[in-house]
């Protein structure tokens, strides 16, 4: 059969080709335009005047801003969310590195269902995963211990970040400053602290920021574990939306949308977020 026949015109094909290429665009601009515009109503809303929720608002006050810093439970949830998400940080940070260490070092038999292992937080639903680990709390007895129980669900879902973002700085490091090193007299200790963690610096910072953010943001997990003597900003947040209509919740999320864009900034001006889609 002649291929050419299926050939279109050259005005048509380059009419084709900017149709498409429009269509494009104007998809990507009501995408974005889907994903920001609710960022923005929140933000413009958290500085109305009115005591309730409204947009556009009446006029503009700072002034839910100065309720948010004189509520009491804004200052246990903060530092509930600050304990969690750091101490789930460190030790994702130092599980991560060795897991990345082994999984970068050498193919082994069994290290494509490791990776999948590791990995499937990033691809399971929340709901599904934090109904999973409270149930498993459930069974070993450990629902009790608000803290703790808290602490090993973050781990879990703040895991697969490091891993991701360490084991790609790994695997793109170059062999040879380790052979060189170890020719120079170093020790492995030395070597791996020296040279090799040095080199993954940016995937290790880049992985804690991530795990870090994701942790102290997440609700579908911690809604599972929450007690009434520990509890995350987040779970808090959306309790208080339920039963008061005020606009103290959008100068929260105000604020968090300022320190999670803040953290990303910093991530990519480091080359971070670079590591992390590597690979």
């Amino acid at each position: 059969m002649n291929s050419d026949r299926f050939l279109l015109p050259a005005p048509v094909e380059a009419l084709l080709w900017k149709l498409g290429r429009l269509l494009f665009h104007v998809v990507g601009l009501a995408w974005q335009l889907f994903m920001v515009a609710p960022l923005i109503i929140v933000v413009v809303v958290s500085f109305t005047s009115a005591s309730y929720l409204m947009f556009p608002p009446p006029g503009y006050s700072l002034d839910w801003y100065r309720e948010v810093l004189s509520l009491s439970w804004i200052r246990s949830a903060v530092t509930s969310s600050l304990i969690i998400a750091t101490c789930a940080t460190l030790i994702a940070v130092v599980i991560g590195v060795l897991a990345s260490r082994v999984l970068a070092k050498r193919p082994f038999r069994g290290r494509g269902l490791v990776e999948y292992l590791v990995l499937s937080p990033l691809f399971l639903p929340g709901v599904v995963i934090g109904f999973a680990i409270f149930n498993v709390l459930v069974m070993i007895q450990m629902d009790r211990v608000a803290m703790p129980q808290m602490i090993i669900a973050h781990v879990m879902i703040t895991l697969p970040f490091v891993i991701r973002s360490v084991w790609a700085s790994m695997a793109g490091a170059d062999i040879s400053l380790e052979e060189a090193a170890q020719s120079l007299g170093a020790t492995p200790a030395q070597t791996f602290w020296h040279v090799v963690l040095k080199s993954a610096r940016p995937g290790i910072l880049a992985g804690a920021i991530l795990a870090f953010t994701f942790s102290f943001n997440d609700v579908t997990i911690s809604i599972f574990l929450t007690s009434s003597r520990v509890t995350t900003l987040p779970v808090q947040l959306v309790s208080h939306i339920e039963y008061n209509p005020d606009p103290s919740p959008a100068a929260i999320s105000t604020l968090m949308i300022a320190i999670t864009l803040a953290l990303f900034v910093f991530l990519a001006r480091i080359g971070g977020l670079n590591a992390f889609l590597e690979r």
